[in-house]
């Protein structure tokens, strides 16, 4: 019964250890994917710069609620 059990222990340790297998050389269509989406990613961080300088700051705190909240009396 102990063997069995100590076969189980090494055989899931043995399953759970990394694989360093070597990674498959990309090919063209990948690279060619890659580059496509660095294109997109920037240029949509240029749009969204642009967008960022156009917004205006905002010049005071808004407070929503408070025309509706009662003076404060002195506590």
């Amino acid at each position: 019964m102990k063997a069995i059990l100590f076969l189980c222990i090494a055989l899931s340790a043995l399953f759970t250890q990394r694989s360093y297998a070597q990674p498959f050389p990309e090919s063209s269509r990948q690279k060619a994917e890659e580059e496509r989406k660095k294109q997109e990613t920037k240029g949509t961080d240029e749009a969204y710069k642009a967008l960022m300088k156009r917004t205006p700051d905002a010049k005071k705190d808004v407070d929503p609620w408070g025309n509706l909240r009662a003076p404060s009396a002195g506590r």
